[in-house]
């Protein structure tokens, strides 16, 4: 394909939906920046490795390069950014996405209905699906016979770009608190703790820094599928749901979170009479200090903090409970009582 057809396909490519190209954009880079790109940026740009060994400085530095969509011109591309720009739009295998007009926000939360109240999105893409892919023939094959519910999924915005390629894996899935498999919920607000906001593409209309979680349906298939019902005792925790079969999911949404870190520094105070008394001027220059590196990482693992304290939790109702500790505990009071014996004498003397 010569530069001109490239450029053609690009525009067609943007002019349909500009915000879901945005995201896939957006997808991508977060991906690449992540210590995790190895794991997270699947499928890797061919042309970024060489003897098997992934460049990815020299793939950042083209992101970094690439103008917004507002105000790309793609005839005046050098080859690498046109390249790559081609690559990450037009030349996916992967489901398409498509925006979902504001108008529509109800009938797509009406598939998975909450009962706890929960942030809207500012964004939310269907994620379309070919009826020839392998996944969603699978996925219609193992539905059959079974009803099918709707889900959320939340996760760090640089996992969803292999999310959205391969869809969820069980075997990724590092936080097994409750068994090895997908962890799904019935209430937006608790996947939400599982999606902090991660950095996105500078130039990206959706915002800076992006948090998404993903509507997903499942096939309601008992085999494969535990949850928590009202008359079982079931170590699955309330709202949660758990699939132990990739094939018997599939992401219906994305919905995206999006700001800019530039509009939460403080603005400049307005201009002033000179004559104003300087305490006032002083009063008026406000200054947000930014979070420290700990409430940094504490904000962007919250959900490792959640799930570590829970067990911690667990260990502890355990230890007291046991008859270790009741030894322990009984020997710590006994060691208490002949100290204070021998310090101030026994009652009975």
């Amino acid at each position: 394909m010569n530069r001109t057809e490239k450029c053609s396909a690009l525009r067609n490519a943007i002019d349909r939906d500009p915000t879901a190209a945005d995201l896939r954009i957006s997808l991508v880079v977060a991906a690449a920046k992540s210590f995790k790109y190895d794991s997270c940026l699947l499928p890797f740009p061919a042309d970024y490795v060489v003897n098997k060994e992934k460049k990815i400085d020299e793939l950042n530095r083209v992101l970094d390069s690439l103008p917004a969509l507002s105000e790309i011109v793609l005839e005046e591309l050098d080859e690498p950014q046109l390249d790559l720009l081609h690559w990450i739009l037009c030349k996916q295998y992967g489901p398409g996405l498509r925006s979902v007009p504001k108008a529509d926000f109800d009938s797509v939360f009406a598939k998975a209905p909450c009962l706890a109240a929960f942030q809207r999105p500012q964004f939310i893409f269907e994620v379309v699906h070919r009826d020839d892919a392998n996944s969603e023939r699978r996925f219609r094959e193992n539905r059959t016979g079974f009803q099918s519910h709707h889900a959320y999924h939340g996760s760090k915005v640089f996992s969803f770009y292999s999310i959205l390629n391969y869809g969820l894996q069980q075997h990724l899935n590092k936080t097994s608190v409750f068994g090895e498999g997908i962890y799904l919920s019935e209430e937006l607000h608790v996947s939400q703790m599982f999606a902090p906001t991660g950095s996105g593409w500078s130039r990206s209309t959706l915002g800076s820094h992006l948090a998404c979680t993903a509507i997903c349906e499942y096939v309601d298939n008992p085999a494969y599928v535990k949850w928590q019902e009202d008359n079982q005792s079931s170590s699955i925790p309330e709202k949660y749901v758990l699939v132990k079969n990739n094939e018997m999911v599939q992401l219906r949404y994305l919905l995206v979170y999006g700001n800019s870190r530039n509009s939460a520094e403080p603005k400049r105070p307005a201009a002033v009479d000179s004559k104003q008394p300087q305490k006032q001027l002083q009063q008026q220059r406000v200054v947000v200090a930014p979070p420290n590196r700990c409430v940094r990482w504490m904000a962007a693992n919250k959900s490792w903090l959640l799930a570590g304290g829970y067990v911690a939790m667990l260990f502890a109702i355990g230890l007291m409970n046991s008859r270790n500790a009741h030894y322990m505990k009984q020997m710590f009071l006994n060691k208490i009582n002949g100290m204070c014996s021998a310090l101030f004498g026994s009652e009975d003397t």
